[in-house]
């Protein structure tokens, strides 16, 4: 499965001040961390075009590493965060997927699965850069929106999260890493175990089970993020490179291994009969609500 490479880095403004309709981009000089946030007037689920953009600061901050004056910008951390209250994000676009089923649009489910794959394998390999990956999840983070997580070298989650795999309702999978990323994680059993189970799990009982590497009280994810990014300073981040390093190297996850999944996952969810599509129109409607309430709570605050 080939993967596009149409997308070019963002050029319209310097860094820090990269400009996006679905992403905040935050620049901490102390802790030398890039922040990506998901911003709150997004869509809690991934359209294509916050995909496209996600793709657009990976091939950004590749320039910015390349460029003469890179030393004007040290960058030690990429942190992966939400903006969005109560919701970290809820995954896929169940609406193109029940779409593009029902009109047997295979070619459309392979595009969106090739840029998916695309974006996960970057950031499973740190995007070929030195440095260390770090989700920061709260409230919900379930099916893609958790195998997004999943993927950076640490994982930091408020005790009250909510996580999981909920694919299993409408008789298909998570196709876009989880099985890899999950399964190296947990371990096969468990990993086996929340795939087809499609509990969702509190982020203390992720942490309990060796999922999440460290617990934030409820409300103080970034805050936990930026004083775990502080402590030690570089010598705790030349540590946990090289356990990162370590990982990618003796556990790695692999183009072929994530597009072999995906082939799976494409015929899987092509093949759903119209039942299990009924299901997953019910899940977009909630998705919606959810939304709405979310755009109404943001409106709320800037008036």
């Amino acid at each position: 499965m080939k993967t596009s490479k149409t997308i070019a880095a963002r050029s319209s403004a310097p860094f820090p001040k990269w400009d996006f309709t679905y992403l905040d981009i935050e620049y901490d000089g102390d802790a030398q961390a890039l922040w990506m946030n998901y911003k709150e007037s997004a869509p809690h689920h991934f359209p294509l075009q916050m995909f496209q953009e996600i793709v657009a600061v990976r091939e950004a901050l590749r320039a910015l590493f390349a460029a003469e004056d890179a030393s004007s910008w040290p960058i030690r951390y990429f942190v992966i965060a939400s903006k969005r209250k109560e919701v970290f994000a809820l995954g896929g676009d169940l609406a193109d997927f029940a779409r593009s089923v029902r009109a047997r649009d295979v070619e459309t489910l392979e595009a969106h699965a090739r840029i998916c794959v695309d974006i996960m394998h970057g950031l499973v390999n740190g995007f070929g850069l030195p440095i260390v990956t770090l989700s920061v999840v709260h409230g919900q983070c379930l099916g893609g929106g958790f195998e997004g997580a999943l993927v950076t070298d640490f994982l930091i989650a408020e005790r009250t999260a909510r996580l999981g795999l909920p694919e299993v309702a409408f008789n298909t999978f998570p196709g876009m890493g989880a099985v890899s990323l999950l399964t190296r994680r947990a371990g096969l059993a468990l990993a086996e175990d929340m795939i087809s189970s499609g509990e969702i799990y509190s982020g203390e009982r992720m942490y309990d089970l060796g999922v999440v590497d460290i617990l934030a009280p409820e409300g103080q994810g970034r805050e936990t993020a930026r004083a775990w990014m502080l402590d030690g300073g570089e010598a705790r981040w030349l540590k946990r490179r090289a356990l990162a390093e370590a990982r990618r190297r003796h556990f790695p996850v692999t183009q072929q291994e994530l597009d072999e999944i995906v082939r799976i996952w494409v015929a899987c969810v092509a093949a759903l009969p119209d039942r299990d599509l009924r299901h997953m129109d019910r899940l977009v409607a909630a998705q919606k609500r959810l939304s709405r309430a979310g755009q109404g709570a943001a409106q709320g605050d800037e008036d």
